[in-house]
């Protein structure tokens, strides 16, 4: 029973299947990672949508699986551009 299951997980195409987002987020002091981790947390609430986070003194690595894409796809939602452009406020 457990072979049918795995028979049938390898049969959905791999063009269905959505591979991981990873961005890795790197900063000059923990002062801009702070800020970077508070501007996120703020667009997390706005759009009720937490990615995986880990970090460091000075950077921030952020993960999305295939799941959190679709769910964001179908929100029409621009969470990840709109993550990426906070890195922009730092350069400003």
């Amino acid at each position: 029973m457990s072979d049918a299951r795995n028979t049938d997980a390898a049969a959905i195409p791999a063009r269905e299947r959505i591979a991981q987002f990873n961005q890795r987020f790197d900063f000059d002091s923990y002062a801009e990672t702070r800020r970077f981790l508070d501007d996120l947390a703020e667009l997390s609430r706005r759009e009720a949508y937490y990615p995986d986070v880990s970090f460091g003194k000075t950077y921030v690595n952020i993960s999305i699986d295939g799941e959190g894409q679709t769910a964001l796809r179908e929100r029409n939602s621009t969470f990840i551009a709109d993550m990426q452009a906070l890195t922009a406020k730092k350069e400003n």
